[in-house]
């Protein structure tokens, strides 16, 4: 017997050498193995539960938590996540021991826009930017009680730049509204809440409109709460749909081939006549439809103006046809109340289809401009420093160029006077060129704070662009992207 221990000995010996050096060397629990493995799976439990913002880094089983985070409550759940994404702690387990927050606060969004929409059959939809996480939870909660229980859609996302006060108060205030009414929509635009809805009952249509403009400082309540319509156009997944009444065929018929002409999808007639009915509004209608049937989304009709709206048009549409529709109705001069509630929507750029945002930001930003203004020069009208119409498109590329580069960024916008200005007016003339932009661009909701605006004389001309021959021939507007460090 001992002789066999005496043969055995040695196999054992190297049985022995050989776990301790797949121990020390390839086992997952040796730190180096254990650490990366635990980094891999923090990261990918990260991405997973929409922490896109976060990372991490392992040191042993200390996990270190990095990022731009939208908030404290979202540095704190993807810590949490961080925690729960192995197997428990411990030396002989392994695992995540201690999550280190070392997250650098997030930059703020601007506007910070959060929006309930109720549809016709009690559904609401919940979209738009929250301060935290808990906060869309209880947002969601909320909504889903006032409907009956009726589960919301929640598409919202967490992010930085939240107005002070009771944010989330003045979002539950608007979902009470909301659910008061027949359909309509919430939005909390910054410190503004502003409320769209049809109600029947003129006595609840009063209280709570009232409701909403009584809304306390810091913020500031606005309600479009309108009765029945008489007349609307409305987009629909059918197309352009036109109901209601109209005095005669000839109007009927206008309105058909307007639609028509000023849109690329079908057009719905179903009005119907009414000989005896008023008609101050058709004037309103047919100014407006030729830009409101190019709008992406949205509604447009007259209300009775007894105490109601009159004559609305909302939705969402380029910026330039929101303007289009401002300016045509306001030069209608209506004679019964006219308001227009429209929110900008971004346009495809296809000169920047090549260009990675993400790879080196300012830079790339600074070529996006470039790129658009070499194809789509501004200009003006015969005062020199008007906006031209014709100039407007080009400004939304400008604009949907903005909102792709880094929000920390800032825009200089730069006028150039002509070369047959005189000297003492020059600068002047460029600069006011450069607030036209500025102006156009703020209208539009873009931040103010990352905005100024030069004025350059005809003795400094645009410098010359990368792109073709390098000729600004013409150029009155170019845009110097900034870094917060310059």
């Amino acid at each position: 017997m001992k002789m066999l221990d005496y043969l055995l000995a040695p196999v054992a010996l190297v049985g022995l050498v050989a776990t301790g050096w797949w121990g020390l060397y390839q086992s997952p629990q040796r730190p180096a193995n254990l650490a990366a493995q635990l980094e891999q799976d923090a990261n990918a439990t990260l991405a997973r539960n929409g922490y896109d913002w976060a990372h991490v880094r392992m040191n042993g089983q200390r996990a270190v938590l990095k990022g731009a985070a939208p908030s404290e409550d979202a540095a704190m759940a993807a810590a949490e996540t961080v925690l729960r994404s192995t197997w428990g702690g411990g030396v002989i387990v392994g695992g995540v021991t201690v999550v280190e927050v070392a997250v650098d606060p997030g930059l703020p969004v601007s506007p910070f826009v959060w929006r309930a929409e109720k549809l016709a059959d009690g559904h609401m939809i919940l979209s738009g930017y929250v301060p935290s996480r808990m906060i869309a939870s209880q947002i969601e909660a909320e909504a889903t009680r006032l409907s009956g229980g009726q589960a919301a859609e929640n598409r919202m996302e967490v992010a930085a730049g939240a107005p002070g006060g009771n944010w989330q108060g003045v979002a539950r205030f608007g979902l009470g509204i909301l659910s008061d009414m027949d359909e309509g929509e919430v939005r909390l635009i910054g410190s503004t809440l502003r409320v769209s809805g049809t109600e029947a009952d003129p006595a609840e249509r009063a209280h709570l409109s009232a409701q909403v403009a009584a809304l306390a400082a810091p913020y500031r309540g606005v309600p479009l709460i309108k009765g029945l319509p008489v007349w609307t156009a409305a987009h629909t997944d059918e197309g352009l749909v036109l109901e209601g009444k109209v005095r005669s065929e000839t109007q009927r018929s206008e309105l058909v081939g307007t639609a028509q002409a000023n849109t690329s999808g079908d057009v719905i007639d179903r009005m119907e006549l009414a000989p005896d009915m008023p008609d101050d509004w058709i004037a309103l209608a047919q100014t407006g439809l030729p830009s409101f049937a190019r709008f992406q989304s949205g509604d447009m009709g007259y209300y009775p103006a007894d105490g109601d709206a009159g004559f609305v048009i909302e939705g969402e549409a380029p910026a330039s046809l929101i303007q289009s529709v401002k300016q045509d109705i306001a030069a209608a001069e209506p004679g019964i109340p006219a308001t227009v509630w429209a929110y900008p929507m971004d346009v495809d750029v296809p000169e920047v289809s090549g260009i990675d945002f993400a790879k080196d930001a300012a830079t790339a930003c600074q070529s996006a401009f470039d790129a658009v203004l070499a194809a789509n020069p501004v200009g003006f009208e015969a005062d020199g420093t008007t906006l031209s119409r014709e100039s407007w498109p080009a400004l939304d590329k400008l604009l949907a160029v903005s909102h792709r580069c880094a929000p920390g960024l800032l825009f200089e916008i730069g006028g150039h006077a002509d070369s047959t200005g005189n000297s003492d007016g020059a600068g002047a003339s460029g600069k006011a060129r450069a607030e036209a932009v500025v102006s156009y661009m703020v209208a539009a909701g873009f931040d103010p704070a990352r905005l100024s605006a030069l004025g350059y004389g005809p003795d400094q001309p645009a410098r010359a662009n990368d792109n073709g021959d390098g000729q600004v021939s013409g150029r009155l507007i170019e845009i110097r992207v900034l870094t917060r460090s310059d």
